[in-house]
C-alpha cells in the first residue's frame, strides 16, 4: 500500500463518519433551533430538502467505504466522492441563502475540498 492510498483511505473514513453525522443531524434528529432560519427562508420545502440531504449524505458515506472495501463495484467510490462534493456545493448555496453563520460555509468548503480530493485521488492518483 503506498502513501497516497493510505491517505485516501483515511480521508474516505473521515468523510464517511462526517456524512453519517450529517445524515443524523439533518434527517433523523434535526435541531429545531438550528434549522429555524432555514425553515423560515425556504418554507414548506425545507423538510423534504433536509431529508434528501440526509439520504444523499448517508448513501454517499456508504459509497465511500463499502465498494472500495469489498472490491465489488469499486468504481462507485470516486463517483460517491464526486457527488458528495457536488452536494456540498449545493448545500453551500442553501447555507448562504438562509444566511447561516460563516462556520457553516467554512465547513461546507472544507467538506467540498476533501470530497473532491478523494474523487480526483481515486480516479487519477490511486485508482482501485
Amino acid at each position: 500500500m503506498n502513501i497516497a492510498n493510505i491517505l485516501l483511505w483515511a480521508l474516505q473514513i473521515i468523510l464517511a463518519l462526517k456524512f453519517v453525522s450529517v445524515a443524523y443531524t439533518h434527517g433523523l434528529r434535526p435541531d429545531p433551533a438550528k434549522m429555524q432560519r432555514g425553515r423560515q427562508r425556504l418554507g414548506p420545502v425545507a423538510r423534504p430538502l433536509l431529508i434528501a440531504a440526509a439520504l444523499g449524505a448517508l448513501f454517499g458515506a456508504v459509497g465511500l467505504i463499502l465498494p472500495a472495501a469489498t472490491g465489488i463495484l469499486a468504481w462507485l467510490t470516486p463517483w460517491s466522492a464526486a457527488l458528495l462534493a457536488l452536494m456540498m456545493l449545493v448545500a453551500l448555496g442553501f447555507h448562504i441563502v438562509c444566511r447561516e453563520g460563516r462556520l457553516s460555509i467554512v465547513v461546507g468548503l472544507i467538506l467540498f475540498a476533501l470530497a473532491a480530493s478523494v474523487a480526483v485521488g481515486r480516479w487519477v492518483i490511486a485508482p482501485f
